[in-house]
């Protein structure tokens, strides 16, 4: 167990530092804020926008729990998602569950798969028109996992949109395809819709519902569920999420408490 932690460990360092360091002659141009960009940890879908040229954005999900379902234990993860803006409208991004331990019989825990990411921002929204902020998201998940979670190398790629609707509701969208393999090492691609509708009640503080639904040969997981994101400060975040399955293969319930920062 010992040298699981160290291992990995180290390895992690070494993507961070690269992953920090990859555009050492980049700079913000603007004081950084949480409200630029927004956490896409907070719901299901991710927005269409991308953070300015230098500036970093760090969201940790430290409470993950996924309720068992009707062929999987529950489990315990504690997440996370890197952003480094390479450009205005061009996004670097690293995530994983982290350290994730299933209730299974032999407890098993480890690191799950780090996925690198690139999320483009290609067009703002119109309002005047009633079209949607659009942006294109393309991720990779890989081995970089201890064993039990590696699942190989599983692309996927979606269509972000944001767009304000009457009464100051925030409509976000992602609709694309995942990936992943099955027992016998093949590729499955499932079609993947995702959703949020959000409002402000107070001063930076807003309350969302969403739900997402991923299917491919006649299987379906879906959830529907909602909840909260307070900013106290301008560089940072803390939100909530709780959310039920409504399919027998979804796990029956999913929570998560995080916070995101920004540099």
């Amino acid at each position: 167990m010992h040298s699981f932690f160290i291992k990995k460990k180290s390895s992690v360092v070494a993507i961070l530092t690269v992953f920090f360091l990859a555009q050492p002659f980049s700079y913000a141009q603007s004081e950084p804020s949480i409200k630029s960009a927004g956490a896409d940890l907070a719901n299901f879908p991710n927005s269409a926008f991308t953070l300015p040229q230098g500036q970093a954005y760090v969201e940790v999900s430290p409470v993950n729990y996924s309720g068992s379902n009707a062929s999987s234990p529950s489990q315990y993860s504690a997440g996370y998602l890197l952003r480094y803006g390479l450009f205005d409208d061009l996004e670097l991004r690293l995530m994983s569950s982290g350290i994730t331990v299933v209730d299974d019989a032999q407890k098993t825990t480890g690191m799950s798969a780090q996925t690198f990411d690139f999320k483009w921002h290609l067009i703002d929204a119109d309002e005047e028109s009633n079209l949607p902020a659009v942006g294109l998201e393309f991720a990779l998940q890989t081995n970089l996992a201890s064993r039990a979670f590696q699942g190989g190398t599983n692309p996927s790629l979606s269509l972000n949109f944001d767009q304000r609707l009457p009464y100051e509701i925030d409509f976000e969208y992602n609709l694309g395809f995942v990936s992943q393999q099955t027992e016998l090492g093949q590729s499955q691609y499932q079609l993947a819709l995702s959703w949020a509708f959000q409002r402000e009640i107070v001063t930076d503080v807003a309350v969302f519902v969403n739900g997402y639904t991923n299917t491919a040969n006649g299987l379906t997981t879906s959830a529907i569920g909602g909840g909260a994101q307070w900013i106290p400060i301008e560089r940072l975040a803390l939100f909530a999420n709780v959310s039920g399955g409504v399919t027998k293969t979804t796990p029956s319930i999913y929570s998560l408490i995080g916070f995101a920062v920004a540099f």
